[in-house]
């Protein structure tokens, strides 16, 4: 069975703003440890001046070298951040795009409609990043419900851990509390989680970090706030829609719900 591959060219979009600087100090450690390359892109508005360009060039320049990047360029492009950011994205072939917390009605930063267009149409996972990069992420949870877009955020969260972090890879068997626990539809939960786990282990590149996994039945939201609040991951890995949904121009309401208040980092895959 084929492992999945490491990431080997990350791709920063960045926008000026102050949390765009906590997404390249990420990314910048993640390229260090994974041993991967790293290109930083700014999209400059098509009537922005010449001097803005040089302006934004210095700026992020400067962001380079005190991440240990002098050596990069950084890419200007004009035209929409959407679009240009998916073309260079499809085009460097890049294999995690790393952005910013975005600020809904803010001139400063990504807006939320720009992050959730760029997730529905990237093909490269997405990672959120939002908290300091001071330490490499040591622990993180994936929130598995047997859909293919959950499985690769899985693996792609896998590859950016590194020796002696762990993953713990988390399914919930929704139903609502009031009615109490259904052991029996839990037991079968139970047989078919393990399968998964044991289908997607071999497709884990040998990283020095460790596994586990457990079984939550109850109602979503309540599940993932105990497991968020008992594990307090620095990354959290979701599928970008949910396997009830027909589309996959739709965001799952669990990923938006985080995607919205993000309680740690988040990776996207589709």
């Amino acid at each position: 069975m084929l492992q999945h591959k490491r990431v080997q060219h990350i791709l920063v979009a960045h926008d000026l703003s102050p949390d765009a600087d906590l997404a390249l100090q990420r990314a910048a450690g993640l390229a260090r440890q994974a041993g991967a390359r790293i290109s930083l892109l700014y999209v400059l508005d098509e009537r922005g001046a010449e001097s803005d360009e040089q302006q934004a060039r210095a700026f992020l320049q400067q962001r380079l070298q005190e991440n240990g990047l002098g050596q990069l360029e950084p890419w200007i492009r004009r035209g929409q951040p959407v679009e240009e950011i998916l073309t260079q994205a499809e085009g460097l072939e890049t294999d995690l795009l790393v952005l910013g917390r975005h600020h809904k009605g803010s001139s400063q930063g990504f807006a939320g409609t720009t992050l959730e267009h760029i997730m529905l149409a990237s093909r490269a996972p997405l990672l959120l990043a939002i908290t300091p990069a001071d330490i490499p992420y040591q622990r993180a949870v994936a929130a598995l419900d047997f859909s293919d877009c959950a499985t690769r955020a899985m693996q792609c969260a896998w590859t950016l851990l590194g020796e002696g972090a762990e993953l713990h890879a988390l399914h919930i068997d929704e139903m609502a509390e009031v009615h109490g626990p259904d052991y029996e539809g839990l037991s079968l939960q139970q047989e078919l989680f393990d399968q998964l786990i044991e289908d997607i282990q071999p497709q884990l590149p040998d990283t020095g970090a460790l596994l586990s996994y457990s079984l939550h039945q109850g109602e979503r939201n309540n599940c993932m706030d105990a497991a968020l609040r008992d594990l307090q991951p620095l990354l959290l890995a979701l599928g970008g829609h949910s396997r009830g949904e027909l589309s996959s121009a739709l965001l799952g309401s669990l990923t938006r719900q985080f995607i919205d208040k993000p309680p740690c980092d988040i990776l996207i895959a589709r």
